[in-house]
């Protein structure tokens, strides 16, 4: 067997972020339209507090693809990646497994993706100013991914430890031509944002939805489980929720089902950004409105931006062959 290994870095050259929203962006509306097969992941708990999570979906005309990744929070504390796995590319036609992909990259990169796509599709067009909740490596792509599909003049971002918000500002300002700035808090970066993304680990709210202001797009990725949330009933209250998947939201969205059992919110009230994307559902209504776009993260889009990958490093020919 021959499989084609994709590391970090020749995913990258294979899927610039504007590439892969664009991939997410038709997975999303393939989830929405029918035009997919991805049953509900499975998850196994490592105390204290990780998790291993086994993924896999088929999206017409896309590809098949399943991917193991693990999320160790206390990995930061002995300079390892929290998120790692690990993504296996299969021939639709046979089953066969043509390709294996960096997971930890490919997770960070389509997550960056989908929040490109979220904001593309529910962002004020004269979005600037854009507030970052957490540092770390999902932090990076979400910065990538609405400086692709908004013209920002400024970034504020925030993070719990000080200085390594100031090393993340650093470095991004080398990627981006936004200026970037450190807030004193999560409040202080939000407050008067156009665009805010929350990308963090926390178990609980990381900002007060008070401090938003009429007009603004969230997207909140950090959470995944119903026990956990990155923002607070006032931000659900205010907003019009859109998400990734229904059933992931049930399933996995701590941030709306409490808010739900809060009675902050309904999930009759919820709209599938695939279905936006797809032309089936309203975007924003004004320029007035605040809007939230709450991901768990789905398979498909780990199918969308592996299989489109894979596609492009073989005319390139990019990554190694390995032999089993």
């Amino acid at each position: 067997m021959k499989l084609l290994c994709l590391s970090a870095a020749d995913l990258r050259a294979a899927l610039p972020m504007r590439d892969a929203i664009e991939a997410v962006k038709d997975a999303f509306a393939a989830l929405s339209t029918g035009r997919a097969d991805a049953p509900p992941r499975t998850s196994v708990a490592v105390p204290p507090g990780n998790v291993t999570l086994m993924m896999g979906a088929r999206v017409d005309g896309l590809g098949l693809a399943t991917k193991v990744v693990s999320v160790f929070p206390r990995n930061r504390e002995l300079g390892r990646a929290v998120v790692s796995g690990l993504v296996v590319v299969l021939d639709p036609e046979t089953g066969e497994p043509t390709a294996i992909c960096d997971g930890t990259f490919l997770t960070a990169w389509r997550t960056g993706a989908a929040s490109g796509v979220a904001t593309l599709l529910l962002a004020r067009e004269d979005a600037s100013v854009a507030a970052i909740v957490g540092c770390g490596n999902q932090a990076r792509t979400q910065v990538l991914a609405i400086d692709c599909v908004r013209t920002l003049a400024t970034i504020r971002v925030f993070d719990r430890d000080a200085e390594r918000a100031q090393a993340f500002a650093d470095a991004m300002q080398t990627e981006v031509q936004a200026r970037l700035e450190v807030a004193p808090s999560a409040d202080d970066a939000v407050r008067g944002a156009d665009v805010v993304c929350t990308a963090t680990t926390s178990p609980v709210p990381v900002f007060d939805g008070a401090a938003l202001v009429p007009g603004t797009h969230v997207n909140a990725v950090g959470s995944f489980t119903l026990e956990t949330r990155e923002v607070d009933d006032t931000t659900v209250r205010r907003a019009r929720v859109f998400i990734d998947s229904l059933e992931s939201a049930l399933d996995e969205a701590g941030d709306l089902v409490l808010a739900e059992s809060a009675g902050a919110t309904r999930r009759e009230e919820w709209t599938e950004l695939g279905l936006v994307a797809a032309g089936k559902a309203p975007g924003r209504s004004g320029p007035e409105e605040i809007t939230f776009f709450k991901s768990v993260g789905h398979a498909v889009q780990d199918v969308a931006t592996a299989a489109r990958a894979v596609r492009v490093a073989r005319e390139r020919g990019l990554g190694r062959e390995l032999v089993l």
